[in-house]
């Protein structure tokens, strides 16, 4: 996916969005039981694929914060981005709601299996802990919040990024 410079912008803006929101709740933002509001943000691949970009790095970059490092960084990141890329690939075969599910299921799998091996927990639990953060963010708050969007035909094709934008 080629970016032009709205698009490049739009992306920054949406990483740094992404990182205030968890640097300002970082209590809540790591470990086992964790409700990374920044997560919401996550909708914003049911507008638009090209926000994939944005919101990966916004995760990448506010990982930085982790007492984990570069183990979360790194996987942190790729259970943000798989799940995205597959919710792209989804888009016309799976209905909004399976494809929101995914951002749990995989933050659930692979980032409690990280916090199973640096501390040693049980992994079952990590992965349901996990898994309920992610989901009260995205599914119980971002897809009403979604639906909400949607129905705004303004705010929807600004989402999409379809319309100019005057002054």
């Amino acid at each position: 996916m080629k970016l032009n410079v709205r698009e490049l912008v739009i992306n920054a803006f949406i990483a740094s969005i992404y990182i205030v929101l968890v640097v300002v709740n970082v209590v809540y933002s790591f470990g086992a039981l964790q409700f990374r509001i920044a997560e919401i943000l996550m909708i914003l691949i049911l507008f638009n694929k090209k926000y994939i970009y944005g919101l990966t790095l916004g995760c990448f970059i506010a990982n930085v914060f982790s007492t984990l490092g570069w183990i979360d960084m790194v996987f942190g990141t790729l259970a943000t981005f798989i799940p995205l890329l597959l919710m792209i690939l989804t888009k016309k075969i799976l209905p909004v709601y399976i494809r929101l599910l995914l951002l749990s299921i995989f933050n659930g799998i692979i980032v409690g299996i990280e916090l199973s091996i640096v501390f040693g927990d049980p992994i079952v639990f990590n992965m349901i802990y996990v898994f309920v953060g992610e989901f009260v963010v995205t599914f119980i708050l971002g897809l009403p919040l979604y639906y909400l969007l949607l129905k705004n035909k303004k705010v929807k094709s600004i989402l999409e990024n379809k319309n100019e934008i005057s002054y």
